[in-house]
């Protein structure tokens, strides 16, 4: 019930929240990082955010005191997520300012016992806590970056959602059914952000997404011990498009001596626009992709579990890894013979 009332409410309140954007000109800003023309609204994220901040509490007090009182430390860290976010979709805030929220959000989960305990073989001991804080700053700011085409952001974040939720679900977990209420929200505000898209989430959504995700592997569940022992490595595989191209994107403005908040077109989805696919083939081959790294990690983790599992996700990693690398000389080449031909 939780999940079809999420996605309801998503799917009836995107509309009129349209139509609010239209009335005051909320448009998103037009920059150089940007691949669309003309006036979309960008408040999307009012239509699932919201509804899941409200829900998923109801839903696990329903369940137990208990287990809410442990929930509402991230949720609230997520809420300021999107406070923030949806400032900056007003005001553009400052590097510094935008990060200093994501920090504070990023320690709350910390504190409060949710850590990364181990990536496969690796136990991080007392590094847990660190990696973790850093773990949210990355994937909060990496779904961000990568919400440069229609329904992009929004689609992988449904596919990781829909993992999770079987994840979890097959491991017991009483948060199983949080990856799905969110899913059904994000799945009705697709519905309007499909190619070409009629409104964008802006950075309330995407940053929420990015931190809800993060706080995914971190939830409790009863998987056995050979499954927990591949639940993050998971989350590496299946956050692999938006965390390697910011790792790209860190690595280019390092070279370039630019800010890291600097925008440019130097994205995954600008390399394959400059290569010729289409808004709606860039997210069709994406999600092919997306798709395939799926089921490897449901693989690895639900069947094969231990060692093996992580080989797997290690193999679907580096496989992402070499495809980035494609991308970017073909492209880099495709731009150096325009360059020669003009």
């Amino acid at each position: 019930m939780y999940i079809l009332v999420s996605f309801g409410v998503s799917v009836v309140s995107i509309p009129l929240i349209i139509a609010l954007c239209k009335k005051y000109e909320w448009y998103d800003s037009i920059n150089v990082r940007k691949v669309h023309s003309g006036s979309i609204p960008r408040l999307g994220s009012l239509g699932f955010v919201p509804v899941f901040i409200v829900l998923s509490p109801l839903y696990l007090k329903w369940l137990d005191d208990e287990i809410l009182y442990s929930y509402l430390p991230l949720v609230g860290a997520g809420f300021l997520v999107f406070i923030v976010g949806i400032i900056d979709d007003f005001h553009e805030l400052s590097a510094r300012v935008k990060l200093a929220g994501q920090c504070v959000a990023a320690v709350v989960p910390v504190i409060f016992g949710f850590h990364i305990t181990r990536v496969g073989p690796l136990v991080l001991g007392m590094a847990g806590p660190v990696i973790t804080f850093i773990w949210f700053i990355g994937i909060i700011n990496a779904f961000n970056l990568i919400d440069g085409v229609d329904a992009l952001c929004g689609s992988l974040s449904l596919s990781i959602l829909l993992v999770f939720g079987i994840v979890l679900y097959v491991g017991g977990s009483e948060y199983a059914a949080l990856p799905f209420i969110l899913g059904g929200g994000v799945l009705g505000f697709l519905v309007y952000n499909k190619p070409k898209a009629k409104i964008f989430m802006g950075d309330g959504g995407s940053q929420f997404l990015g931190f809800i995700i993060a706080a995914l592997p971190l939830f409790k569940s009863s998987l056995s011990p050979a499954a927990e022992y591949n639940l993050f490595s998971m989350t590496l595989a299946l956050t692999s498009i938006p965390m390697l191209d910011t790792f790209a994107a860190m690595w280019r403005r390092k070279r370039e001596k630019r800010s890291f908040f600097s925008p440019d077109k130097m994205h995954l989805h600008h390399k394959l626009i400059r290569m010729g696919y289409t808004t709606k083939s860039i997210l069709g081959f994406l999600l092919i992709i997306q798709t395939g790294v799926c089921g490897l990690s449901l693989l690895a983790v639900l069947w094969l579990e231990g060692l093996r599992g992580f080989v797997i996700l290690c193999g679907a990693f580096a496989a992402m890894v070499i495809f980035f690398t494609i991308i970017h000389y073909t492209s880099h080449a495709l731009d150096r013979a325009k360059h020669d031909a003009s």
